[in-house]
C-alpha cells in the first residue's frame, strides 16, 4: 500500500519564504518548526531568497 503524503505549509511572512514540510500526517506547530531549524542549520544557517518555497520531507521520528 502507498503510503500518502501530507503537505504542511507554514508561511513565514517576515523572510516571504514558504515552507513545505512533507509528512505521513498533519505535523503540529513543534515539529513543524523543528523540522525548519533542522533544514537551516543544514544549509550553513543562510537566508533563503525572498519568494522561495523550500519542500522539506520531515525526518521519520516527525511523520
Amino acid at each position: 500500500m502507498k503510503l500518502e503524503n501530507v503537505e504542511n505549509i507554514v508561511v513565514d511572512e517576515a523572510l516571504d519564504v514558504t515552507y513545505v514540510v512533507m509528512g505521513r500526517r498533519i505535523l503540529t506547530d513543534g515539529e513543524l518548526y523543528s523540522a525548519i531549524r533542522l533544514e537551516r542549520l543544514k544549509r550553513g544557517r543562510k537566508r533563503p531568497a525572498r519568494g522561495e518555497r523550500i519542500v522539506i520531507m520531515a525526518p521519520e521520528a516527525l511523520s
